[in-house]
């Protein structure tokens, strides 16, 4: 997957599961809100390092 897809597919992931979670949210779930911040700073830096990954590539 070329960065540019990769880019487009986590911003639409990641803005659908943080709708879905505020509707949980509304609808009386608690969210342990450290724990999502956590897998969402676990997850942008896992992007991160894929992205390097691959212009690495670009340069070897």
């Amino acid at each position: 997957m070329d960065p540019f897809t990769f880019g487009m597919v986590f911003t639409g992931l990641t803005g659908g599961s943080l709708m879905g979670i505020a509707l949980l949210d509304k609808g009386g779930v608690k969210i342990n809100e450290d724990l999502l911040i956590l897998v969402l700073e676990i997850a942008k830096y896992g992007s991160i390092l894929y992205l390097l990954k691959k212009l690495s590539m670009l340069f070897l």
